[in-house]
């Protein structure tokens, strides 16, 4: 795994939430850098800014679905037919384990969608697994790259 520095968008509005997200991603690991958005009008804020400037772009978005002022299926669609970040790793990662908001999500292209556990320890468990999932992903996709250059 590398160990360089990723940036990670985080769009929770729960306060406890995010502070638990950011302690495990933290724990499990500190390269992470999290920029915490707290509502639907910030990240579409954010996706409106990362087109027209040179700003960073993150490596993967969590994103929770129950958002005030947007929800996030509105901050998916925009993400996902948004130049820059259309191609970003988009997780849906929220306490409604409904079928419908399920199937939306994953119709809209997030790459995953995660139920948030109750309890603390299965928090972190989970948010080790989605991040190391994704930086194994990125690994392998640097890699094909890397042969299709080769060849």
């Amino acid at each position: 795994m590398s160990n360089e520095e990723k940036n990670l968008l985080l769009v929770e509005d729960s306060d406890d939430h995010a502070e638990l997200t950011e302690f495990y991603i933290k724990d499990c690991c500190p390269a992470i850098h999290v920029n915490r958005l707290r509502d639907g009008a910030e990240a579409m804020a954010y996706i409106e800014q990362a087109n027209s400037t040179e700003q960073a772009l993150p490596w993967l978005v969590l994103l929770d679905l129950k958002l005030p002022k947007y929800d996030g299926h509105e901050v998916l669609a925009r993400m996902k037919c948004s130049g820059k970040l259309a191609k970003i790793p988009v997780v849906i990662f929220s306490t409604s384990n409904s079928s419908k908001d399920i199937e939306r999500a994953l119709n809209s292209h997030a790459n995953s969608y995660i139920v948030k556990p109750m309890e603390a320890d299965g928090y972190g468990a989970v948010i080790s697994e989605i991040i190391h999932y994704w930086q194994l992903n990125e690994h392998h996709h640097l890699l094909c790259e890397q042969r299709h250059a080769d060849a």
